[in-house]
């Protein structure tokens, strides 16, 4: 696999086409955003997702006005396969001067709708420094190389969500390719009972995961919440038991250098149900700082 020198590169990001209210995008879905069960689930989503739902009201604005995204709210149905081509579409719904509403869907290469949600966008006084949204956008073209990337071996329906976390804490079964890619550990957090038992997910941070600010891209730090949150969401699954990610709405309070250090994900069970349980994941910084914070819902069939 090569190695990305940034979020759009490493996630497969192009740009079709870009109007002042609008745009339209890309990604090829390639192995490397499977997670451990060989599957494509809403994390690997969010780096496309968030990069479309910034860039209309940065269209609307000065193009030297630095804007970002405050919150993202993602809900998914169904699920996208490793090789398909997403194709994202976003649009300002509502702005003024310093904030607005994105709207964006995410359809599969067939033209279903997988994903749909909103991003909110705040206009900031911190200078850029690397290049605008708007250059990167003019020069932006998609981009997928060939994928080496192997597929985890699947799970045998015997062991239960628990057994299976375990496997990966403890390094007996592969993480997956889309935790490998994001430099990912996992930790079990036992609780009282096995019922509140969480997770925690620590990532270290590369330079490729940086934004125009120099600090973590809020598509990255939302994969890799949203990849916290599905492990936590297999810990509490029953043997066989299929789940996926079906909504997430996540904020940024504060994005991490991205020199190596590590960030933290701890995730904590809200209320298990029979068909959806609801988390809470909380980012932080190697010392402890507030980063983010997303509430998490798992459906089970």
């Amino acid at each position: 696999m090569s190695t990305p020198h940034d979020p759009q590169s490493a996630f497969h990001f192009g740009v079709i086409s870009v109007s002042d209210s609008g745009v339209l995008a890309s990604q090829r879905l390639c192995p490397r955003f499977a997670d451990h069960r060989g599957l494509i689930e809403l994390p690997a989503l969010a780096v496309l997702f968030d990069n479309c739902g910034g860039i209309p009201f940065h269209r609307v604005h000065d193009p030297a006005a630095a804007t970002l995204q405050a919150r993202l709210a993602m809900s998914t149905h169904g699920r996208a396969r490793v090789g398909d081509v997403l194709t994202a579409r976003a649009e300002a719904v509502m702005h003024d001067d310093d904030w607005g509403s994105t709207s964006v869907e995410i359809r599969t290469g067939d033209g279903d709708l997988c994903c749909v949600g909103t991003a909110r966008n705040v206009r900031v006084g911190r200078a850029p420094t690397g290049a605008t949204p708007s250059a990167e956008i003019a020069q932006a073209a998609p981009r997928c190389a060939d994928d080496e990337s192997a597929l985890p071996e699947p799970i045998p329906a015997t062991l239960s969500g628990r057994d299976v976390v375990d496997e990966i804490a403890s390094k007996m079964r592969e993480p997956g390719p889309l935790t490998d890619m994001l430099n990912g550990r996992v930790e079990v957090i036992d609780g009282a009972t096995d019922r509140e038992a969480g997770i925690r997910f620590r990532s270290a941070t590369e330079p490729w995961m940086g934004n125009v600010f120099g600090t973590m891209h809020g598509g990255v730090i939302a994969t890799i919440v949203g990849q916290a949150a599905s492990f936590a969401g297999h810990l509490h699954a029953g043997a066989g038991q299929e789940y996926s990610i079906g909504d997430m709405a996540i904020g940024f309070y504060r994005s991490p250098a991205v020199d190596g250090s590590e960030v933290t994900v701890e995730v904590t069970p809200i209320k298990l149900g029979r068909r959806i349980s609801s988390f809470e994941a909380t980012m932080t910084s190697y010392d402890d700082v507030l980063l983010s914070r997303a509430t998490v819902d798992v459906h089970y069939r």
